[in-house]
């Protein structure tokens, strides 16, 4: 079993909470979401098509949503709402 070190728990939580108001994080994060939308050639095992156009529709939609979240950040607009949640 591995051992954890304790005391690297909180560094990684504040590496993860900076991590996550970068613009470029969300920007890389939509990339890495619309490179895994299917493709025509792709091998698709037992998925039916209307199973790839949902998973599809899903991955377009998620990587709008991080697309958007880069944008605000970006903008600042976000800081006046991160206190509030």
């Amino acid at each position: 079993m591995a051992r954890v070190d304790m005391e690297a728990i909180p560094l990684r939580a504040a590496q993860e909470a900076l991590s996550s108001a970068l613009a470029c994080t969300w920007s890389r994060r939509a990339e890495l979401l619309e490179w895994a939308r299917p493709r025509p050639g792709d091998f698709t095992g037992n998925a039916t098509a209307t199973e790839l156009a949902e998973r599809d529709r899903r991955l377009a939609a998620q990587a709008q949503a991080c697309r958007n979240k880069a944008a605000l950040l970006e903008l600042g607009i976000l800081d006046d709402f991160e206190g509030e949640l």
